[in-house]
């Protein structure tokens, strides 16, 4: 007898699909007609949303096995994969919940409430017609007879760093994000980390730098940890230190749910968590091209960005930092930028996390030649690409070592974070542009 436990998946209040698991750790998730038939369904991912309305109704009914299965191993499909939390987040879940760590399917219902975007997974009880179906259609290794084994019912936050899921309740106050939670603006509180030295005043820095320097961030301030205290683990509740406090982009909308639905580039390229840095530039603008009413400014956001990280040493930068905010008109468009941080406080380097080119080797820096490529790549004017990155590196250069000096970064982090900006080709250039050597 085939045991199965399902989740019912929903984008907002409409009904997508179920995902189920079967007890030798197959995973798989299937659409539901009504949704697979409708020519109004909202997108839940770009990866099934090229092509004509036959061809993506034909994806929905039988979809490609990246989509429907995870693989085995107990690991969802990727999609659903990426939206689990990472780090040390996940590992206090999976500890609260007192399930394994393998358990994908547990660990996506036990945050099924609050996941990123717009995404619900719900337990979902199955009546003996569909789980008939679910079980037999097209996988005649399937058993028939079967039954159906309940799951547990927490927040979800993608990153590696210490991360608490605020409300700010009425007279300014921070409560924990509880599904009964009501009303009230949504926070993500980031935390210290104890490899990294200040890296709340590091990253709300690289904020306002990339700001400055012309790319659309996501709101964040420094806020002390005596703030939220009471919701903190006993051993950083009298510490000094700052936490950094992020507006969730997703959240307090005008929309049934108080949801916006985003999905980060490692579920829109079907990458799996672990292959987050397996992308490249040059896919992504390519999807921004394709799904996006502002494709063209959208990919030259991205192109800022990029020059953004090169110049703050942010050699981290991978897929599940950039994501597809899906707006009141259900198109997918780039987000606000968020998780960038200038590493170059902290450490020597040079070059990118992803490439910018498929099958590219080594970490490369943002060359004209390189701008050249992705111009073809992506058939925009090499000339206005060049341009925006000139004005990047401007705005960089005039604003950044001021705003360097006045911030709230360590000395040593300072004088590191300056030097490498000023050792960028980029810098060099511009000095002799501007007659400054």
């Amino acid at each position: 007898m085939s045991q199965l436990r399902a989740l019912r998946i929903r984008l907002g209040l409409a009904d997508v699909g179920t995902l189920f698991d079967l007890d030798d750790g197959r995973v798989y998730f299937q659409f539901d007609d009504e949704y697979a038939l409708d020519p109004q369904r909202a997108n839940l991912s770009v990866l099934l949303s090229g092509g004509t309305e036959e061809q993506v109704r034909a994806q929905l009914i039988k979809p490609p096995d990246h989509v429907r299965f995870g693989g085995g191993k107990r690991r969802l499909p990727v999609f659903f994969r990426n939206l689990l939390p990472e780090g040390v987040l996940r590992k206090q879940l999976i500890a609260d919940a007192g399930i394994d760590v393998d358990d994908e399917m547990s660990l996506l219902s036990y945050c099924g409430e609050d996941l990123p975007g717009d995404v619900w997974a719900l337990p979902e009880k199955l009546d003996d017609a569909r789980m008939r179906r679910l079980l037999t259609q097209g996988h005649d290794s399937f058993e028939y007879s079967s039954d159906q084994l309940p799951t547990p019912q927490a927040v979800s936050l993608s990153g590696v760093q210490p991360k608490v899921d605020l409300v700010q309740a009425a007279g300014g106050r921070y409560v924990m994000r509880s599904s009964t939670a009501s009303g009230g603006a949504h926070f993500i509180a980031k935390l210290p980390a104890s490899d990294y030295q200040g890296l709340p005043e590091v990253e709300h820095t690289s904020l306002l730098l990339a700001a400055a320097a012309g790319v659309r961030v996501c709101q964040a301030q420094l806020q002390p940890l005596s703030a939220i205290a009471d919701k903190l683990p006993f051993t950083l509740r009298d510490d000094a230190r700052n936490f950094l406090l992020v507006r969730r982009f997703d959240r307090d909308a005008p929309t049934p749910t108080g949801r916006l639905h985003m999905e980060d580039f490692a579920q829109a390229l079907g990458l799996s968590p672990e292959d987050k840095y397996q992308g490249d530039y040059a896919s992504i603008g390519l999807v921004l091209l394709e799904v996006s009413p502002d494709g063209a400014a959208d990919v030259l956001e991205l192109l800022r960005r990029v020059k953004v990280n090169e110049l703050l040493g942010n050699y981290d930068a991978h897929t599940k930092n950039f994501s597809l905010l899906y707006g009141l008109d259900g198109k997918a468009r780039l987000s606000p930028a968020y998780d960038i941080v200038a590493y170059g406080a902290y450490i020597d380097g040079q070059g990118h996390g992803l490439r910018f080119l498929p099958g590219q080797t080594g970490k490369r820096v943002l060359t004209p030649s390189i701008v050249r490529q992705l111009a073809n790549i992506w058939e925009l004017p090499e000339i206005g690409m060049t341009a925006v990155l000139r004005d990047t590196v401007d705005r960089a250069m005039r604003t950044w070592p001021g705003m360097i000096m006045d911030s709230a970064l360590s000395q040593a982090q300072k004088t590191r974070l300056i030097a490498h900006l000023d050792d960028h080709p980029d810098a060099h250039a511009w000095r002799r542009r501007n007659k400054l050597t």
